[in-house]
């Protein structure tokens, strides 16, 4: 008999769209493929040699897995592959992390629902947001618990092609464990009431569809200020790309990309004015113009 082989395709995602932090993101058409090959044991192996910090991950997931579905563990050989950088603030420990989950949640004969899924991914890789995205795809706003921060809901919208992402990652990466360490304890009442207003503006502009208006509009007092010291260049590359024609643009979840909003026909002068920032700053880095991924991770059995 057979093993059973399913790929697992899940998008990146850009978290935090400046002022809302751990709860909007926006699932990106760049992405990440796990293969899951079932076994006959209970061992978990990777089919080409993987670092020990993906292995413990993985590991993880599979088991966290097995005691929220309530089902046997079964072993099975790993495969990881796709564009997505690591530790970018695009949402790569996310999409392998959720691979994970829809994988075995498929071998299992689909013991939980979307949203158990997305609450089980949120619990291990402390990231509402992203994990909505990887999910569900296009732009999402994740609903958590006052006291506790833990998921417990979202809401989602497509967004159309028209929509250009330019996102550029600097050649170095940023820890988000590192990155959260660098917050506040508590931030200035007005701060509080700016991040508010740019985000409720920003959802109300992104679900109306009319996107000039994010033109100056978006910005963010709450954790983007605190974390430019670990994103060098980071806020001059969005400005320039503003400059060139974007509309707005965000530190991508806690770094080291940044992302631009703009439309189609300007796309590659805001890309090229963002790298041009890092480039003349000694720094290599790459751009990718995308849109958003409106369908969200999906799951094929091979």
């Amino acid at each position: 008999m057979s093993s059973r082989s399913i790929i697992v395709q899940a998008p990146a995602s850009t978290s935090n769209c400046g002022p809302g932090f751990d709860t909007l993101s926006v699932a990106l058409s760049l992405y990440n493929f796990v293969r899951l090959v079932e076994r006959s044991d209970c061992e978990i192996c990777a089919l080409e040699e993987a670092h020990g910090g993906t292995q413990a991950m993985i590991e993880e997931a599979a088991r966290s897995f097995t005691e929220v579905a309530g089902v046997e563990a079964v072993g099975f050989n790993y495969e990881i592959w796709g564009d997505v950088p690591e530790a970018r603030g695009l949402g790569s420990s996310s999409t392998i992390r959720a691979a994970i989950v829809a994988g075995l949640n498929k071998l299992h004969g689909e013991p939980l629902d979307l949203e158990a899924m997305i609450r089980l991914t949120t619990h291990l890789d402390n990231a509402p947001d992203n994990a909505c995205a990887v999910f569900a795809g296009g732009f999402c706003i994740a609903r958590t618990e006052p006291e506790t921060f833990a998921y417990r809901e979202h809401v989602r919208f497509a967004l159309p092609e028209s929509l250009t992402f330019v996102a550029v990652s600097p050649d170095y990466k940023v820890l988000t464990e590192k990155s959260r360490r660098v917050l506040p304890e508590s931030i200035p009442f007005k701060d509080v009431v700016r991040s508010a207003n740019s985000l409720a503006f920003l959802v109300g502009v992104l679900v109306s569809g009319d996107f000039e208006r994010l033109d100056g509009a978006v910005n963010d007092y709450i954790h983007q200020p605190y974390r430019e010291l670990l994103n060098p260049f980071g806020h001059e590359s969005i400005e320039a790309g503003c400059h060139a024609g974007a509309y707005t643009g965000w530190l991508s979840g806690s770094g080291s990309t940044v992302v631009c909003v703009t439309s189609p026909d300007k796309a590659q002068a805001v890309a090229a004015a963002m790298e041009q920032v890092y480039a003349g700053n000694g720094v290599k880095s790459r751009a990718y113009r995308l849109i958003t991924d409106n369908r969200g991770l999906t799951v094929n059995e091979e």
